[in-house]
């Protein structure tokens, strides 16, 4: 049975919550005050995200790029480099994400547990929900052509 792991970040209302388990079945919950509760599947490709028991339709493009569509609004995790990524609401930069070298490293279950964000004027907390909850499940930016062939051998070979 794993053991339940906590971290606390600040965020731009106050403390955000981190809740997760380890491998095997790595789920995560994003929470803080005012925000509501916001369950991660991460994987970089399956990742799956669910706000108060609604599961959140994602979808990934050919460039990387992550969309999740919450009621009204469609928010975009953008890798703009190999750890950095940018989220967009309704065409609205809202945040920049920088990842950790460490986030790309062979078992580690959770792309943007590292990850540091610079937030926007003008967000709320459910804002704060779905973007810490995107750049957590899916990472900060993409891994590039060659640490993807030096992880995938690593993978491969051990």
């Amino acid at each position: 049975m794993s053991k339940l792991q906590q971290r606390v970040i600040d965020g731009p209302f106050g403390p955000i919550q981190i809740s997760h388990d380890r491998w095997p079945s790595v789920v995560a919950r994003v929470h803080g005050t005012g925000m509501p509760t916001v369950t991660v599947v991460p994987d970089r490709d399956h990742g799956a995200i669910n706000m108060g028991g609604h599961n959140i339709p994602t979808s990934r493009t050919r460039n990387r790029t992550r969309t999740a569509v919450v009621g009204d609004r469609t928010y975009e995790l953008r890798p703009k480099g190999l750890r950095r990524a940018e989220l967009w609401r309704n065409s609205t930069l809202i945040a920049h994400a920088r990842g950790s070298f460490r986030s790309y490293a062979p078992g580690h279950t959770i792309p943007g547990l590292d990850a540091r964000i610079t937030w926007s004027q003008g967000i709320d907390p459910t804002d704060v929900a779905i973007g810490q909850a995107m750049i957590l499940g899916f990472g900060a930016g993409a891994p590039g052509a060659v640490l993807r062939t030096i992880f995938f051998w690593v993978d491969n070979l051990t």
